[in-house]
């Protein structure tokens, strides 16, 4: 067979579609690159000289400030305090460590009335080993901490550290019949430490 294929109705050629027979005109593009930059600049320089224009024209029209006026306000004479946070973490940490310091640490509420303050840690074994301060004795025998609820609060009364329920007398009647007896629903006082 040979390399072209003989048809029945002739070429194939079509007139109304070639190849690009020119190539692309480089003058053309590098002369409208040269003319974008030439307006690009020549509008700069319109704009700054524009603005330099509206600057004198400011400075003319502004008004003279008599001697008499008020200087103008600094940062930190004339701005009254609190100001605003500018490092506010450094201010936690700072806070935290105040803080840490007052709790853990001895110092004087009020010295000429002789009121200091301790530790937490210490302040809290005084208090497991001392207890709570403790109302006088209660006028009716149902009132205490280990008490069924009548409906009033323990209004301060509390068990001192280490020592049993003071309160005496036997335990409110249950409003129940079928409710277990009062001395199984009272849990026995504990020792000091135990709560």
């Amino acid at each position: 067979m040979s390399a072209q294929h003989p048809h029945s109705h002739g070429e194939l050629v079509n007139e109304n579609v070639h190849h690009e027979e020119s190539d692309i005109n480089i003058r053309a593009i590098i002369t409208f690159i040269v003319v974008l930059f030439a307006i690009v600049i020549v509008i700069d320089v319109l704009c700054v000289g524009l603005f330099k224009l509206f600057d004198k024209i400011e400075d003319k029209t502004q008004p003279s400030v008599t001697p008499l006026a008020a200087a103008p306000a600094t940062l930190g004479a004339d701005f009254p305090a609190p100001g605003l946070q500018t490092t506010p973490w450094a201010d936690l940490t700072k806070l935290r460590a105040d803080e840490a310091a007052f709790l853990h640490g001895y110092g004087w509420v009020d010295q000429t009335a002789g009121i200091g303050r301790i530790p937490i840690d210490r302040a809290k074994a005084i208090l497991l080993e001392k207890g709570l301060p403790v109302r006088p004795e209660a006028a009716e025998p149902t009132e205490g901490t280990h008490a069924f609820a009548t409906g009033e609060s323990s209004g301060g009364r509390n068990l001192p550290g280490g020592q049993a329920d003071k309160s005496g007398g036997a335990a409110a009647p249950a409003a129940n019949p079928a409710a277990p007896p009062a001395a199984a629903t009272v849990p026995p006082a504990k020792g000091p430490g135990g709560l």
